[in-house]
């Protein structure tokens, strides 16, 4: 397999990969994908046959086993990796939890960013829920952004899945770090959907206990849209869809839900039943062997189905979520909505060819050169340009000889990150001078 005009990424924490399938539309490759749960994995494999996938536990594995992974999967890569990407556990974080700050999950925030820095990518992108930027976990986040801060320029993004054209009124907290500089926050989509756009082709669906699968021969506006920004990989568009498998429930419990008015919630259960021209509220997780409350359908006396619900998150219909109903919504309330994946994975690709664009020319024209290694031109260090500036050098290279190819008093500021080689976590920095105002 070849990486030529290739973006390498490395997912962590990769659930069903709802972040990956953003990220893939974008055009990155999904290299790698880790997480440590295997049923969960078995799922993303059908969706993403070309991902390698490890079940390990993000604290047993180490950067030089995910590159030796990289280089025997692609054999002339040249060691760059663009992005790692990922969602720590929330649910330390989450106000829908107990917000334990000594919750060991929490934890693994600090580890996601240890594995960043030492697979040291040109970005990577951090996603959780809102609340994990509370005064309560700053002995975690604090320690976290510190250490990426020593080697990223850092970006923090609050961003609503609805203002990206997923029909959720869903928040989260997303860290971008970039080597080359801030990174601007994603567009918000001229596409918005609601609710009924989302689901009405497939809410008459006769219900059916037993039956998971269905033939949808008419799909919605938004079921098109969907498959037009994540098209199957084998390029043909089936009309037979999963998920579809109903909850029967009792009379009595149809009874209070037909009686709750859709905006509201049923208040024996606080299941929140939706309104077709509204906005779903955030699908979550649940803990344990119990999902969150689903909310009931606004039409009829039920909670939605994994296929509704995977469509209130944006995933495609070819998108296959597994047999098991509690497995499945679990998976889709730990996931990142696709279509606000694709938003960041669409500026982070933009981001990463405008830092092309400004990239000298191998040949060293502009730039500076010293035992065959080639330096950026200062001519490139303006004030739109990085803050950091990053040099892969072999191991004999002397590091204060870059000190003295630059005349450093008609620099800006910046940080400058020394790495031995390009496989390998940065080892040496060194500040330049903030040049005077000049009147």
């Amino acid at each position: 397999m070849s990486t030529i005009n290739k973006k390498i990424v490395v997912s962590l924490f990769c659930g069903v990969g709802g972040l990956d399938l953003g990220f893939q539309s974008a055009g990155f490759e999904i290299a790698v994908a880790i997480d440590n749960n295997p049923k969960v994995l078995e799922t993303y494999q059908i969706n993403f046959s070309n991902t390698t996938v490890l079940c390990q536990d993000i604290k047993d594995i180490t950067s030089a086993e995910i590159r030796e992974i990289i280089q025997n999967k692609y054999k002339d890569w040249d060691g760059e990796i663009a992005a790692v990407i990922g969602g720590p556990p929330c649910q330390g974080f989450s106000v829908a939890g107990n917000q334990d700050v000594n919750d060991e999950r929490s934890q693994l925030v600090i580890k996601f960013i240890n594995l960043v820095v030492e697979l040291n990518p040109s970005m990577f992108v951090m996603e959780n829920v809102p609340a994990i930027e509370s005064k309560k976990f700053s002995h975690i986040t604090g320690n976290a952004w510190s250490l990426a801060e020593e080697h990223y320029l850092l970006s923090k993004w609050l961003l609503t899945a609805s203002d990206y054209g997923v029909p959720q009124k869903r928040q989260r907290a997303i860290w971008v770090g970039s080597k080359f500089g801030e990174v601007a926050i994603p567009f918000e989509s001229n596409h918005k959907f609601t609710v009924g756009d989302a689901i009405s082709d497939v809410s008459n669906i006769p219900i059916n206990p037993q039956t998971d699968s269905w033939e949808l021969d008419k799909k919605g506006e938004y079921a098109q849209y969907l498959e037009k920004i994540f098209p199957p990989k084998s390029g043909l568009l089936e009309s037979i869809i999963t998920g579809c498998r109903a909850t029967v429930h009792n009379s009595a419990t149809q009874e209070k839900y037909a009686n709750t008015i859709p905006g509201e919630k049923e208040p024996t259960t606080w299941a929140y039943r939706l309104s077709s021209d509204g906005f779903s509220p955030t699908l979550r997780a649940g803990s344990g062997n119990r999902t969150a409350a689903r909310p009931i359908h606004y039409e009829h006396p039920r909670v939605i189905t994994v296929r509704e619900a995977a469509r209130l998150h944006s995933f495609p219909d070819w998108f296959y979520l597994g047999q098991t109903k509690l497995n499945a919504h679990k998976a889709i309330g730990n996931s990142v909505p696709p279509l606000l994946a694709y938003a960041i994975a669409s500026q982070i690709w933009m981001h990463l060819e405008q830092q092309v664009d400004l990239t000298e020319p191998c040949n060293g024209v502009g730039g500076k050169e010293a035992e065959g290694i080639f330096l950026p031109s200062t001519s490139l260090l303006t004030e739109q340009s990085p803050k950091i500036i990053s040099f892969e050098l072999p191991h004999q290279f002397d590091i204060e000889r870059i000190k003295t190819l630059y005349d450093v008093e008609s620099l800006l500021s910046a940080r400058i990150i020394i790495t031995p080689d390009n496989r390998s976590p940065p080892q040496e920095q060194f500040q330049l001078p903030v040049t005077p105002d000049v009147n």
